[in-house]
């Protein structure tokens, strides 16, 4: 079977999507009524937490931290990469350079 755009229903956050692919015909309405309705309640319980505890103040900001470390880890690689590559030209030249005056 081919997944269709239709047999997979948007989640919302904490609420993963709903791939309705292998689910019989007549089923799919109601689940996915049944996920609007899920969906419609995570709404309703975020609203009533803390904002400190909220998905977007949990789980949403751990994300961001986590891509940012990424980001930063990328550049001191690169960074570390290019210093090393620098002292490996200097060697390289001042080996040379005896070489030659030799």
């Amino acid at each position: 079977m081919s997944t269709n755009k239709m047999d997979i229903i948007a989640g919302y956050k904490g609420i993963m999507e709903l791939d309705l692919t292998d689910v019989r015909e007549e089923l799919k309405k109601e689940l996915a009524k049944q996920h609007q309705k899920d969906i419609y309640e995570y709404k309703l319980e975020q609203l009533k937490l803390e904002p400190r505890l909220r998905y977007e103040n949990t789980i949403e900001r751990v994300q961001r931290i986590h891509r940012k470390d990424e980001l930063f880890q990328k550049k001191r690689m690169e960074q570390q990469n290019e210093q090393e590559l620098e002292r490996i030209k200097i060697y390289n030249d001042k080996r040379d350079y005896r070489r030659n005056n030799e």
